[in-house]
């Protein structure tokens, strides 16, 4: 009876060691055609959106008083955003797009005191409607500034998406 733990311990290991020795191993199926697999196809837009610069910047109007440099600090963070909004236009265009198939877009920003802005797209290498208006609906929904006094600020701004880089 002392030692009955003894042989309780002995007999669930006899028991592990017959279930371990009845477990199959997986052997994988090999693939007669070939090892590599199927390239995959990129989901949305690969390319890169080039960041607008202190240069790239034409300020038409500045009675707020609005500091250039950080406004285009702002710029440099919001405009990864429309990054995102060109993928399903060149999600689309990808089949039949030649290899260097850039699409920029010079919009006018119109930003009034409240920190609202009022884009205008001025040219554009685009003729897709539905792309331009997903860029001024980014635009006007999601990007704010911080108040002014008064005044508004208004800048010509080029905004480029490049397929290859």
């Amino acid at each position: 009876m002392r030692n009955l733990p003894i042989y309780f311990l002995i007999l669930v290991f006899a028991i592990l060691m017959f279930a371990l020795s009845r477990v199959q191993l997986y052997t994988p199926v090999a693939n007669t055609e070939s090892d590599a697999p199927a390239p995959v196809e990129p989901e949305g837009f690969t390319g890169r959106m080039v960041m607008p610069s202190l240069d790239d910047i034409y300020v038409l109007d500045n009675s707020a008083g609005r500091d250039i440099v950080q406004f285009e600090k702002f710029l440099k963070g919001r405009a990864a955003s429309l990054h995102f909004a060109s993928a399903a236009y060149f999600k689309a265009n990808r089949k039949n797009a030649h290899k260097d198939s850039n699409a920029f877009m010079g919009i006018k920003l119109t930003l009034d005191s409240t920190g609202m802005f009022n884009p205008e797209i001025l040219f554009t290498n685009v003729d897709d409607e539905n792309f331009k208006g997903l860029v001024l609906s980014q635009i006007q929904t999601y990007w704010r500034y911080p108040r002014s006094v008064q005044g508004k600020f208004v800048a010509w701004v080029p905004f480029v998406w490049k397929t290859n880089y």
